[in-house]
């Protein structure tokens, strides 16, 4: 009679670990799956309200804290999206009223972006809780860190937004040209050219052979154009002209194939051959 309550135990409690390892098991997590997919369809309000729950219930499941961010961000709820990220890097505590001296941002140190010890990452938060999620991997700091940068830009710390898109592009070097192209695309929104062409330019290294980044290179310096009072023809900038001409080549039909045409035509110069090479 012993042993067979002795393995019954044994069953309740493997049963127990079982059921414990499912409920973590972040990929499978009802809750998650749906706010993820009400962020993909921008029911942001949905998606904010199932994560405020899984993250006060379960603070360790860092991809909760993702999507939560990802919400609070399509509502421009930045300081609240700025916070879930970080707790999601493990910088912040799940708790905001645990850290009384803030967050303070170091643009200047970035180094190894690939592991979950806050000693690799480039932040400082005095008192701060480290989330409990292992290793994070390349493609979740760059998620995370890219999504900081949105936040900077979009809300005008110009220094902050470059460096955590420099963490981004180094955590996940497989996406570091869709990060650039993200950061450009950003700025360009918010009307910041100077930061928007030094990330065209980034991009530019990283794949010659997007076109975008030629564009937005183009867009960037035309704002320093002058007209010629003689011939009222627009002067452009160096490697303004040169930027808007490979656009075309590289997309000759492409949304700003137009614009890019009537700036060259502007300035009197010749239009690429319509041709994609």
């Amino acid at each position: 009679m012993k042993r067979i309550q002795w393995l019954l135990t044994i069953i309740l409690l493997c049963t127990m670990v079982s059921m414990c390892a499912q409920e973590n098991k972040i990929p499978e997590n009802e809750s998650l799956l749906a706010a993820r997919a009400a962020n993909k369809d921008k029911r942001y309000a949905d998606a904010e309200a199932l994560m405020s729950k899984l993250t006060t219930s379960q603070p360790e499941l860092l991809y909760t804290w993702i999507e939560l961010g990802t919400a609070q961000k399509g509502l421009r709820k930045y300081a609240e999206a700025e916070h879930s990220f970080k707790v999601a890097l493990g910088i912040a505590p799940a708790d905001p009223k645990a850290s009384q001296n803030g967050l303070i941002l170091r643009p200047d140190v970035f180094a190894d972006h690939t592991t979950a010890t806050l000693s690799h990452l480039a932040f400082v938060s005095p008192g701060a809780v480290v989330t409990k999620a292992g290793t994070r991997t390349p493609e979740f700091l760059g998620v995370a860190y890219s999504s900081l940068g949105e936040i900077y830009a979009r809300t005008g710390r110009i220094p902050e937004a470059r460096a955590a898109f420099d963490a981004a592009a180094s955590a996940f070097p497989a996406q570091a040209a869709l990060f650039r192209r993200n950061e450009t695309i950003f700025f360009f929104q918010e009307g910041i050219s100077d930061a928007q062409l030094d990330a065209a330019q980034k991009g530019i290294v990283l794949d010659p052979g997007q076109a975008i980044f030629y564009y937005f290179k183009g867009q960037a310096l035309v704002s320093k154009a002058t007209i010629d009072p003689n011939t009222q023809k627009l002067v452009l900038p160096p490697d303004c002209a040169q930027a808007y001409s490979k656009y075309l080549e590289l997309e000759p039909t492409g949304e700003f194939a137009d614009d890019a045409r009537n700036i060259l035509t502007a300035a009197g110069l010749p239009i690429p051959a319509n041709r994609k090479k």
